[in-house]
């Protein structure tokens, strides 16, 4: 059976990239990391470390067993520290948001501040994570509050409301389009874009209008977060096409940020789990978040839930799924 201990020293090496240094961090010899690694190869049945001269290579499979001891362990720290709350007499409910990197840095920061002394004193933890691992999180109740991209499409979340707001064009201050207030995907012809790349999510709309404007860009690089396309764009290497929440919510010295001609619109759902009644401080943070995107987005529109079917099907020309919530 797996122990805590060899998990921890598992991390621990994982994390620091040798033994000695993950027996230094954890206060044991080396050889007693040794030993429990040893032990944990026994156990799970595979190698989990090659050596690469003085340090260790973590195999591929050690990698991935890396990742569910990861989330585990940082579980677990949660848990320890929410013990000595409890300890120390703080009984107030520890509010878990999940969301996707844009709206956990760009615009959930400022909804727990605008909380006022509740967002200063409010137990609570904000995750960045994939749309659908923030999804699938609510619906299996370790997120109180979660906030991700469309489609939705599972059972056991509540969608409290949907927003919208039109994507963005950000590019350098030097760019010669900067000087336009309004920019034409018409005017990106031929120029270098950047853009999210995952098919299945945003891009799909970026991609359709770009494509009914007979628009073809010179070349499109494609980035996994809108943050590292706006700071390309800083660089100098072209346009880059996001969401609204990052370009007006973290803001970048020497860029500037231009509404479209074009609508390519930005959708989001705020999901809670369906069988656990929010608690009224996560539905007064919900109703903060739909107050913050009012003041940060231009254009922002709030959907109710059951117009959830009609925006995917509008969105992504297909038929509501079997499972999807109103």
């Amino acid at each position: 059976m797996i122990t805590a201990r060899q998990i921890e020293a598992f991390h621990a090496v994982v994390s620091v990239g040798s033994m000695t240094g993950a027996a230094r961090h954890l206060g044991r010899t080396q050889s007693a990391i040794s030993r429990l690694i040893l032990d944990l190869e026994e156990v799970v049945g595979f190698e989990l470390f090659h050596r690469a001269g003085a340090r260790l290579q973590p195999t591929e499979n050690a990698m991935l067993l890396h990742e569910e001891v990861r989330r585990s362990y940082v579980g677990l720290r949660n848990i320890e520290s929410r013990a000595r709350q409890l300890a120390s007499g703080d009984t107030r409910r520890r509010i878990a948001v999940g969301a996707t990197p844009a709206l956990s840095g760009g615009l959930l920061p400022e909804v727990v501040a605008g909380c006022g002394p509740l967002g200063a004193d409010m137990p609570a933890s904000l995750t960045s994570m994939a749309s659908e691992n923030v999804v699938s999180a609510v619906a299996e109740g370790t997120l109180d509050i979660g906030l991700a991209t469309l489609p939705i499409d599972i059972a056991n979340v509540r969608v409290h409301w949907i927003g919208e707001a039109p994507c963005v064009a950000v590019l350098s201050e030097n760019d010669p389009l900067a000087t336009q207030d309004v920019l034409s995907l018409k005017q990106l012809h031929n120029r270098h874009v950047m853009t999210v790349g995952n098919p299945f999510r945003l891009r799909r709309s970026i991609d359709a209008a770009l494509k009914a404007d007979a628009v073809s860009p010179h070349t499109k690089l494609e980035t996994n977060t809108s943050l590292i396309a706006i700071m390309a764009a800083r660089a100098g290497l072209g346009v880059a096409i996001v969401e609204p929440v990052t370009a007006y919510g973290i803001p970048l010295r020497g860029t500037v940020v231009r509404p479209l001609a074009e609508q390519i619109p930005s959708v989001w759902g705020v999901l809670t789990p369906e069988f656990r009644p929010p608690h009224p401080e996560v539905e007064h943070l919900i109703e903060r978040v739909g107050t913050m995107a009012y003041d940060l987005l231009p254009g922002f529109v709030r959907h109710p839930p059951e117009a959830l079917d009609r925006l995917q099907t509008r969105l992504f020309k297909t038929e509501p799924g079997p499972d999807a919530r109103a």
